[in-house]
Parts: structure tokens; sequence; C-alpha cells
């Protein structure tokens, strides 16, 4: 692999790369084998089942077999998901109290009363305002925006911004991407006067709010056919309602970018969503998305889902994460080329300290709990002074990604610690979290992710209970990490046409993951570090009895992996594929998921 520009940004590590029904495998290095002897596969490889009627599905075999083993079985079905249509999205009015919220708004539109339209400060809800903002500036409404801060008021509509908004003579609130556990504050907006709609896609525990309407995939009479959208699915479906088919698609790029951000499955509903938002991004993306994708130096023609996921939602969510969110809110509604291009830039600076800072909290935090001496808790509890609330959830994430367990991650500040859990497959963090509600402020979210809040002087006993809870779960210990492999390939595969083949399957993500492939018993050479010392760098030298393949590989935070490799002459390696230009010329990259010794073909 040739040594690739300074320029050059690589994929994000612990992103996820593969896929199994219900199972994400990360890039990361598994800690638990640090300081094994030798070269060892980190992961369970899982080959992958024959396919026999692979060419029913595809006039290419592999896109065939992949497509056979994701389970699908007629090509009706096939053309639907690689063509997903907006028409076959479901009624708007399915969604419960839709038509009630669609009634509300536009009584208050007629009567020329103000409509403040308050969101959560993750992509998620910037993005679902942006979007709801801008279907009722075409309609010609009075609109308010109102976004908390993070570090400040904390997540959902807290009880002073009830009271501001009830102050402020509103004819109607609509809430987004929140409002579904804060029926305090909507109380205190019904004692107003002041009518409420909540656009929400989170866990339902009561479902009778004090709302005017409550519009929602989860709840428990929804007659709406599918529960994942995101929250600015949701608020896509009310814009459909208000404007109609032809006009509400233009808003797709943002409804795309949310629904990529909140890390939604990528299945029915989110895939036409996310799939036709990309096709529509360079044309029909507001002003200052287009302008970030600019300063981030990538081509709005040609987005992935890979791009919204790892370039532009990081900078829109770091306004909120390092301080304020509105500046990320006013990209979203900018038309003022400047304006934007000033947001765009101090988006990606506020990113770049991000990283910073999420670098330096997850070093203090594996030093705390003193990770990589002998074993490990089976839950990842850590608490500190000092840290920043808006990135715990970040060090959360990679925490259990590292380490392949559940982890809580909490800013403590005198009697009271917020932050932030994030789990592993087969255990519900937010169901365990309800067990342990005797002992939390507050908390909320989804199984895998999750928001709370404890009195300090609970940490130890909440970290007693979860670790009970993960025990009775597990009881035979953590499962290894599971790689489930796509499809087996050789030598005459190797490029650049073999991943624009598979770009067929986007957008890929959370619920239709990259597709893994590998190759037995190819040579592995030239093995060496960037140049920041994190990333693996080799070449794999493929052959069959007619041809030679040398193609370039990394693997993402493998660093560490530099003594194994070395050790191999020859190896079976597992990947995703990249292409991409360099000098002018296409050429394909691998990046490389696990490697073991070699086995025979």
């Amino acid at each position: 692999m040739t040594d690739r520009p300074a320029a050059w940004t690589p994929r994000s590590p612990g992103s996820p790369v593969r896929l199994s029904p219900g199972i994400i495998v990360h890039v990361n290095v598994h800690p638990r084998d640090r300081d094994c002897g030798g070269a060892v596969a980190r992961y369970q490889w899982i080959e992958p089942d024959p396919a026999p009627w692979a060419h029913r599905l595809s006039e290419d075999f592999l896109l065939g077999e992949i497509l056979w083993r994701r389970g699908f079985r007629d090509r009706a079905t096939v053309d639907a998901f690689l063509q997903p249509r907006l028409d076959d999205l479901p009624d708007p009015h399915a969604l419960p109290d839709l038509t009630a919220a669609v009634s509300l708004i536009r009584d208050t539109i007629d009567a020329q009363r103000r409509i403040v339209v308050y969101g959560d400060y993750d992509a998620d809800g910037l993005c679902g305002t942006a979007l709801l903002t801008r279907t009722l500036r075409a309609l010609d409404a009075d609109v308010r925006t109102m976004v908390p801060n993070r570090l400040t008021d904390g997540y959902g509509l807290n009880l002073n911004a009830a009271h501001r908004i009830a102050a402020d003579g509103a004819g109607l609130a609509i809430l987004i991407d929140c409002g579904t556990g804060d029926a305090d504050a909507l109380r205190i907006l019904q004692a107003a006067g002041v009518p409420a709609v909540v656009l929400d896609h989170h866990h339902v525990r009561d479902p009778n709010l004090p709302a005017a309407a409550f519009v929602s995939p989860r709840r428990p009479d929804s007659r709406y056919p599918f529960t994942g959208l995101a929250a600015a699915g949701v608020a896509y479906q009310v814009a459909r309602a208000l404007l109609g088919e032809e006009r509400a698609a233009k808003l797709l790029p943002l409804a795309a970018l949310a629904t990529v951000a909140d890390v939604v499955p990528l299945e029915r509903d989110n895939r036409a969503i996310v799939h036709h938002g990309l096709r529509r991004f360079a044309a029909d993306a507001p002003l200052g998305l287009q302008v970030l994708c600019v300063d981030a130096g990538v081509d709005a023609r040609a987005l992935t889902a890979w791009h919204l996921a790892f370039i532009l939602a990081p900078r829109v969510n770091a306004a909120g994460r390092m301080d304020d969110p509105m500046p990320a809110l006013r990209l979203l509604l900018t038309e003022d080329a400047a304006e934007a291009r000033r947001l765009a830039r101090r988006l990606s600076q506020l990113n770049a300290r991000r990283q910073e800072a999420t670098e330096r909290m997850l070093v203090q935090a594996e030093q705390r709990l003193a990770l990589g001496e002998g074993d490990l808790a089976s839950v990842l509890l850590v608490a500190e002074e000092g840290w920043s609330v808006g990135l715990v959830g970040l060090v959360a994430s990679r925490l259990a990604d590292r380490y392949q367990r559940p982890a809580v991650v909490l800013a403590r500040d005198g009697e009271l610690s917020r932050g932030s859990a994030r789990s592993i497959d087969g255990f519900n963090i937010v169901e365990a979290l309800d067990a342990c509600r005797d002992l939390l402020v507050a908390h909320g979210g989804h199984s895998r992710a999750a928001g709370l809040t404890v009195e300090t002087a609970h940490l130890r006993t909440l970290e007693e209970r979860l670790q009970s809870l993960v025990g009775e779960t597990f009881p035979d210990g953590f499962p290894r990490p599971v790689l489930q492999l796509d499809a087996e390939l050789h030598a005459d595969e190797l490029v650049p046409e073999t991943a624009r083949l598979i770009e067929a399957l986007e957008p890929c993500g959370t619920g239709n993951p990259t597709p893994v492939f590998f190759m037995r018993d190819v040579s592995v050479q030239r093995p060496r570090l960037s140049r920041d010392g994190k990333h693996l760098l080799f070449d794999v030298v493929a052959r069959n009895r007619t041809l030679v393949r040398r193609v370039g590989a990394v693997s993402f935070n493998g660093g560490e992996r530099l003594d194994e490799l070395a050790s191999l002459q020859r190896a079976d390696v597992a990947f995703t594929l990249r292409r991409d230009r360099w000098n002018g010329a296409e050429r394909l990259s691998l990046d490389v998921v696990d490697f073991r010794p070699a086995t025979a073909r």
C-alpha cells in the first residue's frame, strides 16, 4: 500500500463494519488478546453458508450470494430493496395522533399564532427541528425555534423552557426528539393553555402524556407498520401530510442525515429515506449542509451513508457536545452563503476539539478503571469530576466497543452525576436501568444506549446492581465477539469494479451493514504503522494460477498488532472493500477487520 498523503483522514475506528442480524462487529482490536503470543484472530469467524440459487437474485453471482445469505429469495424483493420507492412509504396518518397534530398546526397558522419548535440538541433533534421549521415557513407560519443546552439544561423539555414557552405567548409548542418522558414540563404548558404536539421515537413508558397530540411509532396503540423511525423521520411524515409528497421530498437530505446519525436500522422506511436523501443531497440539501460538505472536503454528489455517519453528523453534533447547539441549527436554516461558511468552519473546529477531548477522557477512563490489569469487571462504570457531559456518551461507546461489555461513564458534579450508558448485544441497558430506577434521578433511552442522572452517593450500589444483572444475563461469561463473513473473494476479484458492484447495497449501516469478505492463504507484506502509530498498514498479495494482485490494506486502530502480523508470512484476512482515487486513477484498498494464520484452501 502506498503511503497516503498527509491530509488523509482514515475511516473512524470503531465504526460498524459487519453485519449479522442483531450483531455489530467493530474494527477495534479486542484488548483481552493484547498480550497473547503469536497471531490470534480477534473474533470467531463464521464462514458463509452456500448460496445455491444466488444466480436467481442477480446477474452478478457475488451480489446474488450476499443477497441470498441476507435472506432474499426472489427477484421482486431484491428489486424493492435495491431501489426503494418513496411511494411505498406508509400513509403518514397511520401514525397515532398525526391527523390531530396536522389539524392543530393548520389551525394555529390560520389564527396567526406563533408556533415554537423545540428540538433535542443532537443531530436527529437538530435536523428534525430544521425540517419542521422549513415546513412551517413554507406554510407562512410564525415560527420560533428552541434547543436546550446539553451542559446546562440537560435532555428534553426542562421546566424552565416550558415556562419560557408559556410566557412567550405561543399558540402551539411542537417537541421533536424529546417529550416522551417530559410529563411534568408538558403539564406546565397545559396549565398555561399552550397545546403541545410531541414528535418522538423513544421508548414509551406511559402513552397518556398531557399533550394535545403524541405522535410516535413506538406507542403501544400505534398501527404504523414500522417502529424504527428516527425523530426526523416522524417529522418528515408530518411534512408529507402538510406539504404533499413532492414538496416534502426536498427535505429528505435532512431526514437522511438524522436517520444515519441516530443509528436507527437502515431498513424499510429508513432505507427509503436515506436512499433518496443521498440522491437528492447535491440538489436539495440546505445551503448550510452543502457548505459543510465543502468545508469537510467531501463531494455532495457522491455521498454514502458512511459520509453522513462519520463526516457530517459528528460536525453537526459537535456544537451541542462542546458548547451551544444553536450554531448547528442556524447552519441548517441559513440562506446566507457567508454565514454558512462561517458556521461550517466553526462546526469543523468544534469537531476537532471534540475529538481531542474525547481521546483525553478515554485515556483517563481506562486509567481510572485500571483496564489491562487483570480481569475486567462485567460493567465498566466510571465517574469523574470535570468531565464534559457532552462527551461521556462517546467515551462509553468506545469502552463498550473496545472491551465488549456494558459501560457507564458519568460526569460527577457534587451530589449528582450525569452521563451515558452503552451496551452490547444481548444486554438491554434501558431495561437494566429500569430495574435500578430506585437509585436514579432520571433515565431513558434505547436497548443499546441510555442517559442517566444518579445521586453520587448511589454510584457504588448502582455498579453492584448492574454487575448482578449482567451476571444473570450472561451466567457463563460474555460470548466471544462473532464476525459473520459474507463471501470469499479470489485474486481476480480484487479490482475496483467489485467494490462498485457492492455499492448497490447502499445505504449500509445498522440493519444493513457493509459486507465483510475474506481471503485464505494470502501473502502479507511490508507491515508498518501509520504516522500516528494507531493504524496497521500492509500489502496483501493474492495469486491464482495466472494472476498476481497486490492491494493496500489498513487495520484501523490495529497498530498494536504489528508484531503479530510481522510474525506471519501468509494469513487469512477479513476485510471490507473501499475504492477511491489516487493521482487520477481509481484504486481498491482493503479495510481489514481481522486476520489469522493462514488456513488451507
